[in-house]
């Protein structure tokens, strides 16, 4: 299956937000987040379309993206490398218990994860997945418009969210309510704003969840030696379609999402903890450029000199003005060994 790396370079999309809008991560480093987006059940033609988001997007906020559908990445060894997991649109039951097994040790050693829409309702039998998300997703009515309200309007996820947020989308209801698991609800929806046709009120609990993060979320716990705080988690419900996925508003609150969970500071972009890459941000300057260089040494890069400095070239070819030195002082020698004689 393909794993893809990308530093997603590019410029901005025409209609992207204000770059002073934008939340970027608060470190010298480049967070590394793995992407993964395998499905068992139900997938999403959307998939794609946010794959494209995170490649054009992903330096606006300073984040390197990878992507898999392979579960078998899923190691020790390999998510190790990464200073978040995201789950997009994952359905049912996309790892197995060795895979689940290295992901439990990830987050245990400090790493954060995000989920999106439908990335609540995998692994169903995860007593640790299910501590790191909240709460596991139970129905949804057909798609229609709806009108969200953010929660906790200074989260870097709400940062250009209006009071009332209304566009078409998959409102989600919750097995139970994610603040049993000690997150903090930062978006709900207007129950009369859209039509319950099942009618059903699961114990989610109120007000409406459709955005929350958690703090040391018991998914992370116990924490390895090493390990010098928990990660963070972030989970939204939006997301289900294409057009979705091209809305600066929601990329900026499903990236202000992740931006926010990275800057919990327990990963090696940050300095701390054992997961994650210490890749910095910029290259490194180039040298400074060698001092007192001569004329013969300069002549000696011109003449085609593969060294990669001026000193090198130099001793790699001599120059002309060197080669009639030691003639002369050949000559001389000889001379006086003549006389000698």
């Amino acid at each position: 299956m393909l794993l893809l790396s990308s530093f997603l370079g590019g410029a901005m999309l025409a209609a992207s937000a204000n770059a002073a809008d934008i939340v970027k991560v608060d470190t010298w480093g480049t967070p590394q987040v793995l992407v993964y987006s395998y499905t068992e059940g139900f997938r999403h033609d959307s998939i794609p379309t946010a794959i494209e988001t995170f490649k054009k997007r992903g330096k606006d906020w300073g984040v390197n993206f990878t992507f898999t559908e392979d579960p078998n990445y899923f190691t020790v060894d390999n998510l190790m490398q990464y200073d978040s997991m995201l789950f997009l649109q994952t359905s049912e039951e996309v790892l197995n218990w060795d895979q689940q097994g290295a992901l439990q040790r990830y987050w245990q050693s400090g790493g954060n994860w995000v989920g999106v829409h439908c990335a609540s309702s995998c692994l169903r039998n995860s007593d640790s997945f299910y501590q790191t998300v909240g709460a596991r997703f139970d129905y949804h009515p057909e798609f229609q418009q709806a009108t969200f309200m953010p929660l906790v309007k200074n989260h870097p996820s709400n940062r250009n969210i209006p009071d009332r947020w209304t566009y078409k989308e998959e409102v989600y209801f919750f097995v139970s309510d994610p603040r049993d698991q000690n997150a903090t609800v930062t978006m709900t929806v207007d129950a009369a704003s859209f039509k319950n046709e099942g009618g059903n009120q699961p114990p989610q609990g109120s007000p409406h969840p459709i955005a929350w993060y958690i703090e040391n979320f018991n998914g992370s716990k116990p924490l390895i030696n090493g390990a010098e705080k928990s990660g963070r988690s972030f989970y939204t419900a939006l997301g289900h379609s294409n057009e979705t996925w091209n809305d600066e508003l929601f990329i900026g609150h499903m990236m202000g999402g992740l931006v926010w969970a990275l800057d919990g500071a327990s990963t090696k972009a940050y300095g701390q903890g054992v997961v994650g890459q210490q890749r910095p941000a910029t290259p490194p300057p180039p040298p400074p450029k060698p001092t007192n260089v001569t004329n013969d040494s300069v002549n000696a890069q011109k003449d085609g000199s593969n060294a990669t400095s001026s000193a090198a070239g130099a001793s790699a070819k001599p120059s002309s003005g060197s080669t009639r030195t030691a003639a002369g002082l050949l000559l001389g020698v000889l001379g006086a060994a003549a006389a000698l004689l």
